[in-house]
This record gives structure tokens, sequence and C-alpha cells, in this order.
């Protein structure tokens, strides 16, 4: 007669080892150069993008994240101090954002607002997203609910409002961060810390309420689509893809206005106008 294995079962409770537990893996964290950049990107156009010297590169589950570079686009360069880009998002990708990067997080200097600029996981479009502190007048208020005689005039119009999002655990992962509207924990310069929990923020500024806007209209080519319509809103809306120095300018345009409206003063001149919102047959009415 066979004897019975050992099992959990016949093991009195006070002698049963504990089972093991996985040990979260570190971040790999290297000083960011031509020669590390490169194989971690894979892309010229991504390295070409990051200007500076210096900084530094933490991987993590496809995640690159780049502190201490600016970030490059057409127009212009932002005081980045956060740039990230999702690996398995671009692969065999060679559509117009080749290059771009998923996520960016900077302070615009006029206005004193933090702003990002994030891209859509599914679709890949971009947004681009302004947090405003406590004391704005617009704090705590729904995106369709702020006045239309503000005159706020963004890409498409708001389509974001909410508080600053923490994260899920006290793990900083990095695909928690790649996504999230929040602040980058900064020191003052020259040393920039990562953020050590995800609930870490500007402790200045307290939860920021964040205003938003997205790429992803009738009139905006989306690059995750699977195929474009070519019925008559196709043919009467030239779709564009809305690059990261366009969501870039618009994101800087509304700091400008949600500062002003701070202030009680007229927004300053807009640099470039974007698509009406009367065109966009998802927001109705249609065309004007």
């Amino acid at each position: 007669m066979k004897k019975p294995g050992k099992s959990s079962a016949l093991v009195p409770a006070g002698q049963r080892k504990p089972p093991a537990t996985r040990k979260a893996a570190t971040p790999a964290i290297v000083c960011a150069t031509a020669d590390t950049l490169m194989p971690v990107l894979r892309s010229e156009l991504a390295v070409a993008k990051l200007i500076g010297a210096g900084g530094e590169i933490t991987r993590e589950d496809g995640i690159v994240r780049v502190t201490g570079r600016g970030y490059a686009t057409r127009e212009c360069v932002v005081p980045a101090e956060e740039v990230f880009y999702d690996r398995a998002a671009h692969r065999g990708d060679e559509g117009a954002h080749l290059g771009e990067a998923d996520k960016v997080s900077w302070r615009d200097e006029a206005s004193g607002y933090d702003c990002i600029l994030l891209r859509d996981k599914n679709r890949h479009f971009l947004s681009g997203y302004v947090g405003v502190s406590r004391d704005h007048p617009l704090w705590g208020w729904e995106h369709d609910a702020v006045p239309p005689d503000l005159g706020i005039e963004v890409h498409g119009g708001l389509t974001y409002s909410r508080v600053c999002q923490h994260g899920p655990s006290p793990s900083p992962r990095l695909i928690v961060e790649a996504a999230r509207i929040c602040h980058v924990r900064v020191v003052p310069p020259p040393k920039f810390e990562p953020l050590r929990h995800a609930t870490d923020y500007r402790v200045e500024d307290g939860d920021a309420w964040w205003f938003g806007f997205s790429c992803n209209h009738a009139f905006d080519l989306v690059p995750g689509d699977a195929r474009h319509s070519p019925g008559p809103a196709a043919s009467e809306l030239a779709r564009t893809y809305r690059d990261d120095a366009y969501v870039v300018r618009e994101t800087i345009a509304l700091a400008a206005q949600l500062r002003a409206i701070a202030d009680g003063k007229e927004a300053p001149p807009r640099d470039g106008s974007p698509p009406p919102v009367g065109l966009d047959p998802s927001r109705g009415g249609g065309r004007d």
C-alpha cells in the first residue's frame, strides 16, 4: 500500500512555511549618453529629439524614462522633466509619429503651470494637459461646465478635467507613471529627484486640477485607427496628424489662457488657431 504523499494539510499550521514572495524588480538606471540612448530607443529620430548632455535612463517592462534632457519638437525645445517611451506601442510603427515620445512632462515658464503631452496607448493620438493650483478660479470645474464667455480656445475644445491621478500602489512602477496625469516631483536645480512614491507631487501646489484636450476628433488623423472611413465627412474634413509640435503649442496656449483667467486679464494672442469645434460632428451640431 502506497504511503500518502506529504502535503500541507498534514503539516501542523505552526510549522508551515509561508509561500515565497517575488521581490519587485528594481528598474535599471544608467547614464544617458549617445552610446546608451540608441540601443534603448532604437531610433535616430528619437535620440535627436533629446537635447543636451547627461541625464539618466530608467527602464522597466518595455517603458523607458529619460530625465535631464530637453525635448525638441520642430518648433521649440521643451524644458522636459521626464520623457517616456513605450517600446511596445511603437512596435512595427512607421507612421508620422515615429521618433516622438509617448509622454513629456514639463513646467511652462511663462504661466508657471505644469504641462503634459501624452499619447493614447491604443490609438496613438496625442493629448495635452495643464494643471492649475487650488487658488485658481476654475479649480474643480468640470471641463464641459467652464463658461464659454471665458473664451478658452484649444484644439477640439476641453475634453478632460480631473484632480491629480494618484498611483494605485506605493511602488513607483514606470508603466503607471508613463500614463499618469500628475506632477513630477522636482527638487530645485540642479538636482532632479525621481518619484519615490506614487502619491508624490509638488508640495507647493498640492493636488492640481488638470484640464486637457485630445487630438482624436473628426478632423484628426488617428495613427492607431485600423482604417479611415472614406465617407463624406472624410472628404469634407482633411484629416491631419497633430504631431508633438502642434500639441505642445496648443498646451502652452491653454496654459497661457488659464493663467490669464487666474490673473483677471485678457488672454495673450494665440500662435495659430485650432480647427473650430463646430466642425466635429461628435460634439453635436455638425458644421456651422
